[in-house]
C-alpha cells in the first residue's frame, strides 16, 4: 500500500482491505469533523465495494454520506468547496485497474499532513457510539453546470474535438458539456470500466485518438485518465503533446486574459512557463512536487494559476484547488477557435526525459550534497535542481516511499535531454558507491 497526501493507494485484498478502507474514513470523518460527508468514485470494478467500507466508516461515527456515484475528481473536489463539506473520493487515479485507492478533501482542496496522519493513524477504542448514520444517492453535481455557466453556452461553437475517455469517470460528463458548449465531438473508449488502453494517458501511445483526430480532422483530442483529472491532448496533425507544452497553453490563455502577475507550478514543470509568463508580465514561483504543494504555494504567494506539467495540471484557484483537466481542454479548446492552429505555435516546447534510479536514500543525500557543491546554479526546493547551459535542466529527486531517486532532464532536443538525464544517473550511481 502506498500512502501519501496525495492518498492511498494498493490492490484490494492483497495489501489493502475493506476493514482499512473503513477505519480510513472513519478516522477522516473524526479528524474533517461535520455531520454531512461527499462520496465519488471512478469507473474501477472494486469502487462499488470500497465507497460501501467507505460509506460504513463515516456512518458509524453519526455521519450523512451523500453518494454521487460516478463523477470526476475535479468533480468531486467542486462540489466539497460550493457545499463546504468533506469528502472522499474513491480512485487510484492514473494507476492500472486493479488498484484502488482514496482522496480526502475538505472545503474543496486536498487534506495537509495533520489530518492525514490522523487518517492512516490507529484507533483507540471507541466508547458509546453515537447513532448510526444515513446513506443517500445524492443529486447531479453542480461541475457541469458551472464550467458552462463559466464559458458561456456555445463558447466553442464549430471546434471538432476527439475524446478518449479511457472507460473513466470523465464519461460522466465531458462529452455533453463539449456539445453544450457547440463542439462537434467524436468519442471513444466511452463505455464504463472497459479499459483498453494504458489508464495512465501520459504513458499510453493514445493510437486511436491520434488517428481519429487525423481522420475526423479534428482541432484537438483529448485524453482521460481513470477518475478524469489527468489530461493529455493531441494537435491537430495528430501529435501527442506532453502535460508541460499543455500547461504552459493553458496559463499562457489565462494570465493573458486575466493580467494575473503570479503564478505556481512544480519544480519539475517545463522553463517555458517562465519564457511565456516573463513576456507577458508574470511571475513564477516553484514549489516542490505534488499537487498538494502546489496549493499550498498558491495559497501563501496569492496566486490564482498553478498546475504541474508532468501530468498537464492546470489549477485555477477561483474555481477548484486541484487540477482539472476539463477546464484546461475547455481554456485551449476557446483559444482554439479565436487563434486557429497557430495558438500550437504560440508557445516553446521543450522535451524531457525521466530515469529511475535505485538507491538507498543515505547514499542518495550523500551524493546529492556532492553535487550541489559542484554546480553553482542549484536549488534545494525538492531534491536537487541544476541550471545547465543552452536551456537545460536537471533534477534528482528521492522518493519519499522507497529507494528510488527520480532524475528529469529538459532541453530544447529530446536527445539532449536523454543525454543530461542518464549522464547524472550515472554520476550519481558513482557518488554514492
Amino acid at each position: 500500500m502506498i500512502a501519501s497526501l496525495s492518498g492511498i493507494r494498493g490492490i484490494l485484498n492483497q495489501d489493502i482491505a475493506l476493514p482499512d478502507v473503513a477505519r480510513f474514513a472513519a478516522n477522516f470523518a473524526e479528524a474533517a469533523g461535520g455531520s454531512e460527508f461527499l462520496l465519488a468514485r471512478d469507473t474501477r470494478k472494486t469502487g462499488p465495494a470500497m465507497c460501501r467500507a467507505v460509506a460504513a466508516g463515516i456512518m458509524s461515527l453519526g455521519g450523512t454520506v451523500l453518494d454521487y456515484g460516478i463523477i470526476s475528481t475535479p468533480a468531486l473536489f467542486r462540489e466539497s468547496r460550493v457545499k463546504n463539506a468533506p469528502a472522499v473520493m474513491v480512485t487510484a487515479s492514473h494507476n492500472e485497474p486493479e488498484f484502488n485507492g482514496l482522496k480526502f478533501i475538505v472545503g474543496g482542496a486536498g487534506i495537509g499532513k495533520e489530518t492525514f496522519d490522523k487518517v492512516v493513524g490507529r484507533r483507540s477504542a471507541p466508547g458509546k457510539l453515537p447513532p448510526h448514520g444515513w446513506l443517500r444517492e445524492a443529486g447531479r453535481p453542480g461541475y457541469v453546470d458551472s464550467l458552462a455557466e463559466r464559458y458561456g453556452e456555445g463558447s466553442c461553437e464549430g471546434v471538432k474535438v476527439a475524446v478518449d475517455l479511457g472507460g473513466g469517470a470523465a464519461i460522466s460528463h465531458a462529452v455533453p458539456l463539449l456539445r453544450r458548449l457547440g463542439c462537434e465531438v467524436a468519442s471513444m473508449n466511452d463505455c464504463y470500466s472497459v479499459f483498453t488502453r494504458i489508464v495512465d494517458p501520459v504513458a499510453d501511445g493514445l493510437g486511436l485518438l491520434r488517428r481519429t483526430v487525423k481522420e475526423k480532422g479534428c482541432a484537438i483530442g483529448l485524453g482521460f485518465d481513470c477518475d478524469g483529472d489527468r489530461l493529455v491532448i493531441v494537435d491537430s496533425a495528430g501529435r501527442k503533446r506532453s502535460g508541460d507544452y499543455m500547461l504552459t497553453l493553458a496559463l499562457r490563455r489565462l494570465v493573458r486574459e486575466t493580467g494575473e502577475k503570479k503564478v505556481v507550478v512544480s519544480v519539475d514543470t517545463t522553463q517555458a512557463v517562465d519564457e511565456v509568463a516573463r513576456e507577458l508580465g508574470c511571475g513564477v514561483f516553484r514549489s516542490k512536487v505534488g499537487e498538494a504543494n502546489v496549493v499550498r504555494a498558491m495559497k501563501e504567494k496569492g496566486a490564482r494559476f498553478g498546475g504541474e506539467g508532468s501530468s498537464g495540471g492546470l489549477i485555477d484557484g477561483d474555481f477548484n484547488y486541484c487540477r482539472d483537466s476539463l477546464l484546461a481542454a475547455l481554456t485551449i479548446i476557446r483559444a482554439l477557435r479565436e487563434e486557429g492552429d497557430a495558438m500550437y505555435a504560440s508557445v516553446p516546447a521543450y522535451h524531457q526525459e525521466r530515469v529511475a534510479l535505485r538507491l538507498p536514500k543515505r547514499k542518495a543525500e550523500k551524493a546529492l550534497r556532492v553535487l550541489a557543491r559542484e554546480y553553482e546554479l542549484s536549488e534545494l526546493t525538492d531534491g536537487l535542481k541544476i541550471v545547465l547551459p543552452q536551456r537545460a535542466w536537471v533534477l534528482m529527486r528521492p522518493s519519499g516511499t522507497e529507494d528510488v531517486v527520480r532524475v528529469s532532464a529538459e532541453a530544447p532536443s529530446a536527445a539532449r535531454a536523454e543525454r543530461i538525464a542518464k549522464e547524472f544517473a550515472r554520476k550519481l550511481k558513482r557518488l554514492s558507491a
